[in-house]
């Protein structure tokens, strides 16, 4: 799923859009602590401090403001509304929901501090509470000694080939600082610094109590929510079972030989055994009016476990989304008006997934849109009328394909996803 607004989401405490902060002077008591930090952590992780890092602070009020600046400098209008539409496509937001406040409002409620990878800089928000600094400094100076020797502005922005892939770099990069955390902690209490798995278990923790202090968060749709807790909570018991295979390797290892999609984050296995994630062929498409692209990527295992615990429940997807092998999307814009159409395949392990995926995004059509008038309605297709427009998905072996949103009947009735025999016009097209 894109992710170019919500991607600064993703990584709270690794902002890369956050403009230098003023320098403050070394009496501020909560900066005191940086370089025994710093030599801490480099003690654990052998990754050395090439240079001291500059910091200061800002307010409320000030990240706002930069905020919404720096989005309006890097992306343009047309690039946020192709990752709203996204989202409201598949069903995973409501069609009222606003992408670019929502993150602004959740960095806001959220932020403590941050190291700006773009600037170099340590950034903590002002009133953040003291005796809560060393931990939260302590992260976020995990990132700016990585950032000296791995480049994160380049490893975040740069070098994911693909939505998913963008997700798994966010993971490595907050999850490695999630670990770092811990373990510095209990360095400081005088015991072996790794982290058990109970602990780490703790980090990014998304139950009600865990929110209650964050309404906006609370308030959040599911999809957003888990996007904005994945890199810390999956992101940290990857790089456990990392450093468990690798020890202090581990530090660069995920780094230059990084996880390409959220199934080698989530199963850790995958990622020892390189396994790459398929590109199924998206379904054909002759469309009579003119189209062009407004947007397309992957949609990975975390997208169809959101998408399946939002209209299935839990179950359903811890059972089918770890059989995944690979999704992908496109959405064109039909005619004057640019009217959405959106083209999505996903691959199973098995005929079998496939199928039971199959049941389920039939189950998903009905339930994210308001009316859904099926015309065809078998083992192998499912094909109407939707509040978008005319709808087919197909099962085939191994794949489910959908296509959603197109306006012509008589394109509907062109479609190679639909065999002429098996044809039978809705009724709202006769």
């Amino acid at each position: 799923m894109h992710r170019r607004i919500l991607s600064a989401a993703l990584a709270l405490s690794t902002l890369v859009f956050l403009t230098a902060a003023r320098q403050k002077p070394a009496t501020d008591p909560a900066f005191r602590q940086i370089n025994s930090i710093v030599k801490t952590l480099s003690d654990i992780s052998s990754l050395s401090e090439k240079h001291p890092v500059p910091y200061g602070r800002m307010s409320k009020r000030q990240l706002r403001q930069f905020l919404t600046k720096r989005i309006k400098r890097t992306l343009k209008p047309e690039e946020i509304h192709a990752d709203e539409l996204a989202l409201k496509m598949f069903g995973l937001v409501p069609q009222e929901f606003d992408l670019k406040k929502s993150t602004i409002d959740l960095l806001t409620e959220q932020a403590a501090a941050f190291y700006d990878y773009d600037q170099k800089k340590l950034v903590l928000l002002a009133g953040s509470p003291l005796e809560d600094e060393t931990t939260t400094l302590a992260h976020e100076l995990s990132h700016a000694l990585a950032d000296q020797h791995f480049d994160l502005q380049r490893f975040m922005e740069e070098t994911p080939s693909n939505d998913d892939e963008n997700l798994a770099h966010t993971a490595v990069v907050e999850g490695q600082a999630s670990w770092l955390m811990i373990a510095y902690q209990l360095k400081q209490e005088g015991k072996p610094p790794v982290p058990s798995r109970e602990m780490l278990k703790s980090v990014g923790d998304a139950s009600e109590e865990s929110m209650a202090g964050y309404p906006v968060l609370k308030a959040s749709p599911l999809y957003i929510q888990r996007s904005l807790l994945f890199p810390y909570s999956e992101g940290s018991l990857f790089f456990d079972a990392v450093f468990r295979k690798m020890g202090n390797q581990a530090f660069s290892a995920v780094f230059t030989d990084a996880p390409v999609d959220s199934a080698q984050i989530i199963h850790p296995d995958r990622y020892f055994r390189h396994v790459k994630p398929a590109r199924p062929d998206l379904p054909k498409l002759a469309l009579k009016n003119s189209t062009s692209e407004i947007t397309q990527g992957s949609v990975g295992e975390f997208d169809h476990e959101i998408l399946l615990t939002q209209y299935a429940g839990a179950a359903a997807a811890a059972a089918l989304a770890p059989h995944l092998r690979g999704g992908r999307f496109r959405i064109l814009g039909t005619g004057k008006d640019h009217k959405p159409v959106l083209q999505y395949v996903s691959e199973w392990d098995s005929a079998q997934d496939a199928n039971s995926f199959f049941t389920h995004y039939k189950g998903i059509l009905k339930r994210k849109w308001r009316r859904c008038d099926p015309a065809i309605d078998n083992g192998s297709m499912f094909a109407g009328t939707g509040d978008n427009g005319y709808f087919v998905s197909r099962l085939r072996d191994r794949t489910v394909s959908s296509v959603e949103g197109i306006g012509n009947v008589g394109d509907w009735r062109r479609l190679e996803e639909i065999p002429a025999g098996e044809l039978a016009v809705p009724a709202a097209a006769r």
